[in-house]
């Protein structure tokens, strides 16, 4: 068996059953091992551990601190990872949170999967708003993820309600802010979320505007103050001698491109005028790349679905502070009873272990010597009882 502590061999009664004719290693059942089972839990659950932030391969070589003995494959690490379903939604608190205001943050990765198509895991946090933690430096309030490849939106943003049903008073809550990029799935969840709102990320407008304008700083000042005014006509003024001025039809494009979208995202991007909590900022994009991007697709490879799927759920997890190591050694020791060694067979060892023990210590030349205090003190040890200095 490898364990953290290297490979351990042990003996066992193989026992049967006079009765059903049943066969086992009872030894096996007590603890938890399955017949084929050559690696300890507790070695799976530290790779687990290890496998979210370094590939298969890299956390194999480390599960075991250095030791050259206890390595693990990168295919029995992938196995372990896949055969692992995190816990979903964190158990309700016995009582709500009361808050005026709530933001919902939402954005997307792309991932290279084996199946030469580009996968969409989600990204959706939920939080009380931004504290400061130093100078010019902020962090969420109470910050909640939820993620992962959801075939059906619904069930995602049925999963973000359920969460905030049951960890916030709703009757409290005077606004939800719905932040990201405009996608047609993330204004899905106006349609679950009460009294929301939806935030433009004002990042991936910049980004919009810059491919539009080019080097123009003149017009790009002059869109931005137009809206910061909420001036729709004069927005369409710079985008429209935008056009006439393009020399390419890449840049005319880029042009039509970015009128659609401040034409189709006007009221994410009017909420920063109506709503003066709006103006938080948007961080959707820094988060999808921190959980995900750095894990999944920053360098090239591609994913099983199943293991995109999962590495993604196991990522959130642990942004939630989720130990996923003592997640899966829980969930092993689940239906094991407590071991009882019968007192006898105790008192019987530790006989016998002071037997070796006193044989050994009376082998020990220096106790053969002159006195002194480290004779004295191995003496004492080796007859169990208090040196005396």
């Amino acid at each position: 068996m490898l364990t953290l502590f290297g490979l351990v061999s042990y003996k066992q009664t193989y026992y049967r059953h006079k009765e059903s004719g049943k066969r086992a290693h009872e030894v096996n059942r007590l603890v938890g091992f399955g017949p084929h089972t050559r690696v300890d839990p507790l070695v799976k659950a530290q790779v687990l551990e290890e496998a979210v932030e370094l590939s298969y391969r890299k956390s194999g070589e480390r599960v075991g601190k250095g030791s050259q003995e206890v390595v693990l494959s990168g295919e029995a690490v992938k196995k372990v990872v896949h055969d692992f379903i995190p816990e979903e939604l964190p158990e309700p608190p016995k009582e709500k949170r009361r808050v005026k205001v709530l933001y919902v943050e939402a954005d997307e990765d792309h991932v290279a999967g084996q199946d030469k198509k580009s996968h969409l895991p989600r990204l959706v946090y939920i939080h009380e708003g931004k504290e400061e933690v130093g100078k010019g430096r902020y962090k969420l309030k109470r910050p909640y993820y939820l993620g992962g490849l959801y075939p059906d939106m619904d069930e995602l943003w049925l999963d973000v309600l359920t969460y905030i049903e049951e960890h916030y008073e709703l009757h409290d809550i005077e606004r939800i802010y719905l932040c990201g990029d405009g996608d047609r799935w993330i204004k899905r969840g106006l349609e679950f979320l009460p009294k929301s709102v939806f935030v433009l990320d004002l990042f991936h407008l910049d980004k919009y505007l810059v491919a539009a304008l080019g080097k123009d700083k003149e017009a790009y000042g002059e869109i931005w103050a137009a809206l910061r005014r909420g001036d729709r006509v004069g927005v369409e003024k710079v985008l429209k001698g935008a056009a006439r001025q393009a020399e390419t039809p890449g840049r005319r494009k880029a042009v039509r491109d970015c009128r659609r979208y401040i034409n189709q995202n006007w009221e994410g991007i009017m909420a920063y005028k109506l709503y003066p909590e709006a103006q938080l900022g948007v961080s959707a994009e820094a988060h999808v790349s921190h959980l995900y991007s750095a894990r999944l697709s920053s360098r090239p490879m591609a994913w099983s679905t199943r293991g995109e799927a999962l590495m993604a759920r196991l990522r959130v997890a642990k942004a939630n502070g989720v130990s996923l190591r003592e997640q899966y050694v829980a969930r092993w020791r689940e239906g094991l009873k407590a071991l009882e060694i019968d007192k006898a067979a105790i008192e019987e060892e530790r006989q016998r272990l002071r037997k070796v023990s006193g044989e050994v210590f009376d082998n020990l030349p220096t106790l053969r010597g002159p006195v002194t205090p480290l004779t004295k003190a191995l003496k004492a040890l080796s007859r169990n009882v208090s040196p005396v200095w």
